[in-house]
């Protein structure tokens, strides 16, 4: 199979942020929160409505509007804060900020910047993701990934190329609309 090149492949701030929020979202810790964020709201909603009906509209125990806000607010912060902190990591990680070369082999996915090179085989990928329809992200660790944006793919090669090398070395490939 030839190589499979990427060219001058550069993330801004926003995309960055943008896919990271979508990941961000779609992890099941985060689904679990906000669906216990949700159940809890709902039961101090009840709690409230029930109060103001046994009590003619009057709020006897100030408790339950106070957390009912707090959780209001909890759950509108929460992903202004995460995207606050999406936007700092990437202002701290100079290597996001440079544009770089990949290239695919049968071998290994290799990547040239201004930063350095590296070579990383295909054995110590762990799983790809495919954010939106313009990137791909390669994960060697749980916790760290290399960006490939799709629209630097040069020609002739083509996603399904890329799809292929993948399912040749048993990476999963997940979609993340």
């Amino acid at each position: 199979m030839p190589p499979i090149q990427f060219s001058h492949v550069t993330m801004s701030a926003d995309e960055f942020v943008a896919v990271n929020f979508r990941l961000w979202r779609a992890a099941p810790a985060t689904r679990r929160n906000h669906w216990i964020l949700g159940v809890g709201l709902a039961l101090l909603t009840a709690s409230l409505v029930m109060e103001l009906m046994n009590t003619r509209g009057h709020i006897t125990t100030w408790s339950t509007p106070a957390l009912l806000v707090v959780g209001v607010a909890y759950g509108l912060l929460r992903a202004a804060l995460v995207r606050r902190q999406l936007r700092r990591g990437y202002t701290q990680n100079p290597v996001l900020q440079q544009p770089a070369d990949f290239t695919l082999t049968d071998e290994a996915l290799q990547g040239n910047s201004a930063v350095g090179e590296f070579r990383t085989p295909w054995n110590a990928i762990r799983r790809a993701v495919r954010v939106g329809p313009d990137w791909l992200l390669l994960y060697p660790t749980q916790a760290a990934c290399y960006y490939l944006d799709l629209r630097c793919l040069i020609a002739p090669a083509t996603l399904a190329a890329v799809e292929a090398l993948l399912v040749q070395h048993s990476i999963s490939l997940r979609q993340l609309t």
